[in-house]
């Protein structure tokens, strides 16, 4: 008997994407159908209805053309669809519901709960790309990469001689690694070759493990106090919410610099503007924010010690063809009766 495979992509994660990692199933006898959702829209109006849905939940947005292609539908693979209650009420034949990402914002877990219906998620699809990015922003940042571009397209050749402003080598630095998950581990050990003192904290993971992974543990001011540069890597939530701000930047170094590629949300962005403007911190490397996209007039846009770039350390290939490859793994551990890893409780 066959099983049938709904694959509903998005303009930020085709369809077509999905059938390449997930395809190989047809020889185990799946059957898929392919679709994608708001497919013709452009990268704002998509980024807008999707981060809508990440703070409302999917019931309030329209998964009609889905729900016309449910029936018969064993296993329902989304990006960031809406995976409503009505949605699931109406598929008679849906036992597994799989989110190609981390989140499952977009996804009614409580409704699948409900129905019998197991959910699958995709963490750490992107956990290489965004540990390259922060490390390619905190290697960037330290030799001066973007403004040495700026100053010579300005037209100076500003060359410096004099060793107390010269740069360090990343050997003789300090880097604060604050969450050691995923991320933050594939952080250090991409730093181990430039064999920097590194300096991590996360209270939810052991003293033993952090050391075993060639970082110091620390608590957070010690970390803060000591650090040449500071990457975070920690989860949004009420605990986290705001986790820098003028206390913390108080603590760091004059010469020290925040790099960011997790959330907006972990950083007070007006103590880290007042921080900037005091010289109370050397800047930062920024890909995240508290509003996105960034507004017109924003205050960061003045700063000239400051790296800007939008919400994209995530975005490679292989982290788009990342989700579907984690989900065509458990994928085949269903088809074979084995117990599944990636499941949302």
């Amino acid at each position: 008997m066959s099983t049938t495979v709904l694959l509903c992509g998005d303009p930020q994660q085709p369809s077509e994407y999905m059938y390449e990692a997930l395809g190989h199933l047809e020889d185990r006898g799946v059957e898929f159908e392919r679709m994608d959702w708001l497919g013709d829209a452009s990268p704002t109006a998509f980024r807008d209805e999707t981060m809508s849905m990440e703070a409302e939940g999917p019931g309030s947005f329209d998964d009609g053309d889905i729900a016309a292609r449910i029936d018969g539908v064993d296993v329902l693979v989304v990006h960031k669809a809406p995976v409503s209650r009505d949605l699931v009420d109406s598929a008679d034949s849906l036992e597994l519901v799989a989110a190609a990402r981390g989140g499952t914002e977009n996804v009614d877990v409580a409704a699948c709960r409900d129905r019998g219906v197991t959910v699958l998620h995709a963490p750490g699809r992107n956990r290489d790309a965004v540990a390259d990015y922060a490390v390619a922003m905190l290697l960037s940042f330290v030799r001066a990469i973007p403004f040495n571009h700026a100053a010579l397209s300005d037209g100076e050749w500003d060359q410096v001689f004099d060793p107390d402003r010269l740069p360090p080598d990343i050997k003789t630095t300090n880097i604060g690694v604050v969450g050691f998950g995923n991320i933050g581990r594939g952080v250090a050990r991409r730093l181990s070759g430039f064999d920097p003192t590194v300096l991590a904290h996360d209270p939810y993971v052991d003293d033993e493990a952090i050391a075993d992974a060639g970082a110091e543990p620390v608590g957070l001011d010690e970390l803060l106090e000591r650090a040449d540069a500071v990457t975070l890597h920690v989860r949004l939530s009420e605990a986290t919410a705001g986790l820098l701000g003028a206390a913390e930047f108080e603590r760091m170094r004059s010469t020290a610099f925040l790099v960011n590629t997790a959330r907006g949300g972990l950083v007070d962005e007006a103590a880290l503007l007042d921080a900037l403007d005091a010289d109370e911190l050397a800047g930062a490397a920024l890909d995240v924010f508290r509003e996105e996209p960034l507004p017109d007039g924003h205050p960061l846009f003045d700063c000239d010690n400051v790296v800007l770039t939008p919400h994209v350390a995530g975005s490679t290939r292989d982290a788009v063809l990342g989700g579907p490859r984690i989900v065509s793994a458990d994928l085949a551990r269903w088809l074979d009766g084995d117990d599944l890893v990636n499941t949302v409780d």
